[in-house]
């Protein structure tokens, strides 16, 4: 099948991005790859960045489906309007019960699309490898999981079964939440650090086991404003966590971090060598400080 076109799928969305942008609506773009910022320094669009080329699209029945792209467009402006009443008020955000379910599917669902989760994804390709992953396949006919040898064979005929699976992956694990009763928040930091943003922004406290709807987590919104699911949240912290929250979203960056200052990414990156000795030090100091 040949694709006539070519699409840019942000695996960001842009008005996510725009959150962290200037007041310009552009920021820095530091490549992670040789540890530079791209352009000397040039500012970029929130367009220009954190996408992949036909990245949603799909091959089905020899034609180029773009269905993944129209789910994933829908729930954006879901997500769009729940991060406008975030924006606009420092506390009292007015979410409803569904605004909070959507709040969390947002975070499960860029924990899969982002580059970082591309290697689990294109591993799975058995079935007791998407079991571990909390994806079941089951006969209609039989209810019953199908043969493991016609599995293999339609993930073979598939061209596009790692893009399915990709969305998959969060509309079936999503059910976990079910079993997390831990409380739900959004904090606001009222002294906040230079926006900063990276292309693997949900943070788990068991990134390993890769379930964001069955662990804790922290999500970044906004420059001032995170979201966090954590049990046995305490109730008062030191603001300053946010530098370290920071720090550990741009280590978990692969391709690109994009901000506003490039001293304060230094700053981080510095901070880092002298004081932790590996990404899981720096998880655990953060997780155990937000933890009774």
């Amino acid at each position: 099948m040949i694709i006539f076109y070519v699409a840019k799928h942000h695996y960001l969305p842009q008005f996510y991005l725009k959150g962290f942008a200037n007041e310009q609506g552009k920021f820095l773009i530091y490549a992670i790859a040789n540890g530079r910022f791209k352009g000397g320094g040039k500012w970029f669009s929130p367009a220009s960045h954190f996408f992949l080329e036909n990245d949603n699209i799909a091959q089905t029945d020899g034609w180029a489906d773009d269905y993944l792209e129209a789910i994933y467009s829908a729930n954006e402006s879901r997500y769009a309007r729940i991060l406008e009443k975030i924006k606009v008020v420092n506390e009292g955000f007015g979410l409803d019960n569904q605004d909070v379910v959507w709040l969390n599917y947002f975070a499960g669902e860029l924990f899969w699309r982002v580059p970082s989760q591309r290697e689990v994804i294109n591993s799975a390709t058995s079935l007791d490898q998407l079991n571990q992953l909390g994806v079941a396949v089951i006969d209609r006919r039989t209810m019953k999981q199908v043969d493991p040898d016609q599995f293999a064979a339609w993930v073979q005929a598939d061209p596009s079964y790692f893009k399915r699976l990709r969305n998959v992956l969060p509309a079936t694990n999503y059910w976990n939440l079910l079993d997390c009763n831990w409380p739900c928040t959004v904090k606001t930091f009222t002294d906040p650090f230079p926006a900063i943003c990276s292309d693997s922004p949900v943070i788990l406290r068991h990134p390993e086991k890769a379930d964001a709807f069955l662990d804790d987590l922290i999500f970044p919104l906004t420059p001032n404003k995170v979201f966090f699911r954590i049990r046995h949240m305490r109730g008062i912290f030191a603001p300053n966590i946010k530098f370290y929250i920071d720090m550990l979203m741009v280590l978990q960056a692969r391709e690109y971090v994009c901000c506003v200052d490039t001293e304060y990414l230094l700053h981080l990156k510095e901070a880092f060598r002298q004081n932790f000795g590996s990404e899981a030090e720096l998880r655990k100091f953060i997780f155990d400080h937000l933890t009774l």
